[in-house]
């Protein structure tokens, strides 16, 4: 077991310059803010890969506190951290070294356990005991949890019924429902199938509250960027830790989780649910605790500070378990020894739901019982080696583990060059288990770029698999010992990596399940029940409505920003001058007179538009266009549709294209030369050709099919990327539409040059494209909507809908597939799943708004817009 050891930054300046706490041993990951608030957080851990690079452990040695200078009479856990050189009492102190003398003898006691036994009950009072069974305890406010259970014949909460609790009901003086979140390390989701035989308060808690089957972790799936998270709403590359251990160029600077550098604020952004309560006038005492104080002495404390008056009481809490992640690490996620450590967090949540019964709060306090990531069956066996792909690893620097990042070890490398290292690691191997990006590269679903602490080159690793520079960075550290059996970081959408999320209490409905969600969303619900206002987040506000009994915010649509025009033919075929053209002119003048007819804005345009029109939440000027087979929304600043959509039937068939069709683009007489694109541009550069946003191969006739050759329907496109462009619209898309009894499909470019996320304006993107009338797009999106019920077709759908939504690359290569020079069905599929996307990325990252007319409640298309299709099997 590892040696044990805590650490503390000391908050100083005013409130609004908050403290960081980082509290490790071995394997510890923990944060804290402190702001008249009190946090800690330490825990034991063994040794797992993330350590195996990692220097020695930095300890808080040196101590401006006296401890002679005091005494914790009176004092234990108290909620302001006393001024060196007095000492302190705080459950801190440990970890400054600044304890009173007295503090382990009055705070820590232990005498006697910490349950009431009938034999103890009436006992006289000794104030050595942990806690007390005299008839005065309740007085005192000192009692065992279950003092009254075991004394006084009450039930446990766990025997209770399971009753609905339709508004709190607090004593007096309670200004709103305090709420306690308790988060256990390292909880796999599946582990709530062991149900209420080994975990009975737990599985309580989920059947009579509201929970999920999961909730998704950010990446990467480790403890420490995904607890900060949860506390500020925001994903890695925005609050900025992006790892255990990092390097900061702009610093120059590493941060790891034995150093001292950790303790520095300018690490840290965002702003965590204490810190905004306090800032709102809300007290707030959220505690991660060091591990010297024992789980049932954090569970009295807090129960004991719910007790106190109403100036003094905080109003959000956290208790902090590094269990049952500990266990998971050593003896693998499904060892028969994970039963006892899951019983000792069940066993926990117990003693605080009878102490919370016991203070008459049971039916006030609102629980949130969370985990920060799942864990993986895996051991050192499985590790991958960059010595046996590269001729040189002693010139870089990699974070190993469940993932890896790679950084020159001198940043005065010039030969350093992580596009040739990239390439020296792609597809190098038939059973090679990682695979290699450019951190530009990586799924957008990560959120995994935008951010100097995040190296250029990342390894994306098999679950159950590690990766290490060579053989002695192991065996070294582990003296050819494998000490773990179990580890976390895995791409987070793999089921091992889900984690538990069940919420309780008279906030939180009664007896309600949900569909996944991701842990970005909590800080937003927190807030909302304590009544607060959040800060900017990565979360969508309002999209976790569905959990809670009364909505304290009503989520509005975004105002759209630019109004579309309706042209009508305004310009003659011989205006243009493509490069290229139609045979049988006299079909196309036909179709041309079509143009000069009323616009489109009175026509009905329901059919290919099933959600309503998408809105452009910025300014540019756009036309729709409007066909027999779909609608365009066309951007004259990009010369390209920003939006293309069409609903394909269940029936609907695939048809080839005539041979004297195969080179067909014809000119769209509603927009003007000056406004299109040319197919001459496309000869003049062999490094690009064309595609077409709506398939022509789904068109309904033949006559139809003229519109899809129209110029206003094509955009560029790579000839690798053509390919896997070419079987999603002819394979999947009539697989899907068979499969769901009609889809709707949105299709449309994204230009994201920067790699934040976020749509590029024009402006940024001339700085990348200079030269050329029409931007490349740096990836393509999709959106495919259905019933979710199949027996109703898609344009008759009256209940809840499905979505699934691709974000892909728009590379000049397919090297990210190493099997791509084989038939498309071997691997195209593959690659759409692993850019699986949320609509609510799609939309972040082109600025437009989807599903704006419908007959569902807002609240329900924020959770579809915010669901992410997994293709994993279930939990």
């Amino acid at each position: 077991m590892a040696k044990k050891s805590c650490f503390q930054l000391h908050q100083v300046g005013k409130f609004d310059h908050f403290a960081l706490l980082l509290l490790q041993v071995i394997s510890l990951f923990a944060f804290a803010f402190g702001v008249n608030v009190c946090v800690g957080f330490t825990a034991n851990r063994f040794r797992r890969s993330e350590d195996w690079d990692e220097g020695t452990i930095s300890v808080l040695s040196d101590s401006p506190w006296i401890s002679t200078s005091g005494s914790c009479k009176s004092r234990c856990f108290e909620l302001q951290e006393a001024e060196p050189p007095g000492c302190r009492c705080d459950n801190l102190c440990k970890s400054y070294n600044s304890c009173c003398s007295d503090f382990d003898e009055l705070c820590l006691k232990t005498a006697r356990g910490w349950e009431c036994t009938k034999d103890r009950c009436g006992e006289a009072r000794n104030e050595e005991n942990a806690c007390h069974c005299s008839e005065d305890c309740l007085t005192r406010g000192d009692c065992c949890t279950n003092y009254q259970a075991v004394c006084k014949g009450e039930t446990h909460w766990v025997d209770d019924d399971c009753e609905e609790i339709k508004s709190p009901e607090c004593p007096a003086g309670f200004v709103r429902p305090p709420l306690i979140i308790f988060s256990v390390d390292g909880f796999r989701a599946s582990y709530m199938k062991k149900g209420s035989k080994v975990m009975p308060n737990i599985e309580k808690l989920r059947s009579c509250g509201t929970h999920s089957p999961y909730m998704r972790p950010v990446y990467p799936t480790k403890t420490f960027p995904n607890l900060y998270t949860l506390a500020t709403g925001l994903y890695p590359e925005s609050h900025g830790i992006v790892g255990n251990s990092m390097y900061d160029p702009v610093f120059d600077a590493s941060f790891s989780l034995r150093g001292r550098e950790k303790f520095n604020h300018r690490w840290w952004g965002g702003q965590p649910i204490w810190i905004t309560a306090t800032k709102q006038g809300v007290k707030a005492g959220t505690f991660f605790w060091s591990v010297v104080i024992p789980h049932e002495r954090r569970i009295l404390t807090i129960l004991q500070w719910l007790t106190l008056p109403d100036n003094e009481r905080p109003y959000v809490y956290a208790f902090y378990s590094e269990q049952p992640d500990a266990a998971g690490h050593r003896y693998g996620p499904f060892g028969s020894e994970m039963i006892n450590p899951l019983r000792d967090i069940d066993k926990t949540l117990g003693q605080l739901m009878d102490g919370l019964k016991q203070l008459k709060l049971h039916r006030c306090v609102n629980v949130i019982f969370v985990g920060d990531h799942g864990m993986e069956d895996t051991t050192c066996e499985r590790t991958e080696f960059l010595s046996n792909y590269l001729t040189n690893v002693e010139d870089i620097v990699l974070v190993p583990g469940s993932l890896g990042r790679i950084r020159p070890r001198s940043n005065n490398n010039l030969k350093y060059d992580p596009k040739v290292i990239v390439a020296n690691l792609t597809c190098r191997k038939t059973d090679q288990h990682f695979k290699p990006y450019l951190k530009q590269h990586l799924p957008k679903r990560l959120h995994y770029a935008y951010n100097r602490r995040i190296e250029d080159i990342h390894l994306l690793v098999d679950r159950r698999w590690h990766v290490a520079r060579k053989s002695m960075d192991v065996y070294k550290k582990l003296s050819g010992k494998c000490f773990f059996h179990g580890d976390h970081g895995y791409d987070n959408k793999i089921n091992s990596m889900q984690t538990v999320f069940v919420g309780y209490g008279p906030t939180f409905k009664h007896k309600t399940k949900v569909p996944p969600f991701e842990n970005i969303e909590l800080y937003n619900v927190m807030c909302d029940l304590l009544g607060l206002k959040p800060v900017p987040n990565n979360g969508t506000h309002g999209s976790l409505n569905h959990l809670l009994r009364n909505n304290a915010y009503k989520p509005t649509m975004p105002d759209e920003v630019a109004r579309p025009l309706y042209p009508v033919a305004a310009f003659s075929v011989s205006e243009f001058d493509l490069g290229c053209t139609c045979d049988d002119k006299n079909k196309l003048d036909e179709l041309n007179k079509r143009f000069h007819v009323k616009g489109t804005e009175g026509k009905d345009m329901v059919k290919h538009l099933l959600y309503g029109r998408p809105a452009v939440l910025y300014r540019t000027k756009y036309n729709i266009l409007h066909h027999q087979d779909f609608e365009s929304g066309y951007s004259e600043t990009f010369l390209m549709p920003l939006w293309t959509s069409y609903t394909i039937s269940k029936q609907a068939e695939v048809s080839g294209v005539p041979e004297h069709l195969s080179n067909c683009v014809r000119p769209d007489l509603r927009i003007s030369p000056g406004n299109s694109q040319s197919c001459s541009a496309y000869r003049a550069d062999k490094q690009m050709t064309y595609g077409f946003l709506f398939p022509p191969q789904l068109s309904s006739s033949a006559e139809a099919k003229y519109d899809a050759f129209l110029i206003t329907n094509i955009i560029p496109m790579y000839p690798a990327f053509k390919k896997v462009w070419n079987y999603f619209q002819r394979i999947l898309v009539k697989r899907y539409a068979t499969e769901r009894n009609g889809v709707n499909v949105i299709s449309g470019p994204i230009f994201d040059y920067d790699y934040d996320g976020l749509h590029d304006t024009p402006e940024k993107i001339k700085q990348y494209v200079e030269g050329s009338s029409v931007p490349v797009p740096t990836h393509y999106y999709s959106i495919i909507t259905s019933c979710l019920d199949f027996t109703q077709p898609a344009d008759k759908c009256d209940g809840p809908l499905s979505v699934l939504s691709y974000i892909l690359p728009h590379r000049p290569d397919n090297d990210e597939s190493c099997n791509s020079s084989e038939e498309e069905s071997k691997w195209v599929e593959d690659l759409l799943k692993m850019h699986t996307a949320r609509v609510r990325d799609i939309e972040q990252i082109t600025s437009l708004d989807f599903f704006r007319k419908t007959s569902r409640s807002y609240t329900e298309i924020l959770s579809l817009k915010t669901y992410l299709h997994t293709f994993e099997s279930e939990i």
